[in-house]
């Protein structure tokens, strides 16, 4: 098996079994947030990529994964690109009421889970996507985009199951949030391929996830 596809076939594996579980997870029953956050949701993305990969050291493998880029330069660019989708999002709820409409259930409580639970979030999912799959692809595609395309679609795709099976969103409404979610995965690969450094992503996406739910 060539390099090449020895990669994409890790990767697919890799995916596949956090797909399958994810879902089936997402069908079934569901977790406490704190508790999907802070022990499935690693449990199954990054156990599904060190099983497939089955590194010597697992804490080296999940820094190798992580980066090695400036973190003052991964910090100013998940700022950067966090501010704008908040800036988009406050824009949109503009034009939507005339006015900006903020969430009704903003209280010290809910910003601390809000922080708290989407941190986690950004880290495992961001390790996973922008981490793991985009530097295996990257590895093996000469060119820059197509790694970041093919990533953000997984991303978006991953999300498909909590979508319909536990929000109940149907048709069109499921299709707009899938490509948002893909517009989100393909500024943090971006985001990725300039810091080298995964906090800039985990920053932008904590950020995305505020301003969605601060304007919804």
């Amino acid at each position: 098996m060539t390099k090449t596809l020895r990669e994409i076939h890790q990767v697919v594996k890799a995916y596949a079994v956090i797909f399958v579980f994810w879902g089936l997870y997402r069908i079934i029953f569901r977790l406490p947030e704190e508790l999907e956050e802070t022990f499935l949701k690693p449990l199954v993305f990054v156990g599904a990529v060190m099983f497939v990969e089955r590194p010597a050291g697992i804490g080296q493998y999940f820094l190798d994964v992580w980066g090695r880029g400036h973190w003052l330069k991964a910090l100013a660019g998940g700022w950067f690109f966090g501010l704008g989708y908040v800036i988009f999002y406050a824009l949109a709820s503009l034009l939507a009421f005339t006015k900006l409409e903020f969430s009704s259930e903003l209280n010290s409580q809910t910003w601390m889970s809000l922080v708290g639970i989407g941190t986690l979030t950004a880290i495992w999912e961001e390790w996973t996507f922008s981490g793991y799959i985009l530097k295996k692809l990257s590895a093996v595609s000469k060119s820059p985009w197509l790694p970041r395309l093919v990533t953000s679609f997984l991303f978006a795709l991953i999300h498909l199951p909590i979508l319909v099976f536990w929000y109940k969103f149907t048709g069109g409404v499921v299709l707009f949030q899938l490509v948002l979610l893909f517009i989100l995965g393909v500024g943090n690969t971006i985001l990725m391929g300039f810091s080298k450094n995964l906090l800039a992503p985990i920053i932008s996406h904590i950020l995305w996830g505020i301003a969605i739910f601060l304007f919804r």
